[in-house]
């Protein structure tokens, strides 16, 4: 291995050791958790789809109207390139 090869391989591969070596480390320390336990709260499955579906409602309301607005923004284009639409011959 030449030289120049191996003053830009050894940073790498130091930083690559160094990270496994922090990586362990970190996967060995002991986690505590402080405080009380969670709530256990039963929802009926009527209410819990029913709010879901409010809740989508209300943000596809929200969403149009935002995307209707922006449209209006926007300017015409000065300049039609294709149409999707075939003439009609009667």
């Amino acid at each position: 291995m030449s030289t120049v090869t191996r003053n830009r391989l050894a940073p790498v591969v130091a930083g690559l050791f160094v990270g496994l070596l922090a990586q362990r480390a970190s996967a060995t320390e002991e986690i505590v958790v402080h405080g009380s336990a969670a709530l256990a709260v039963k929802v009926d499955p009527a209410v819990f789809h029913a709010e879901i579906d409010n809740y989508v409602r209300t943000l596809s309301g929200e969403l149009r109207t935002t995307l209707g607005q922006d449209l209006k923004r926007m300017p015409a284009p000065k300049l039609e390139l294709a149409s999707s639409t075939t003439p009609t011959r009667g």
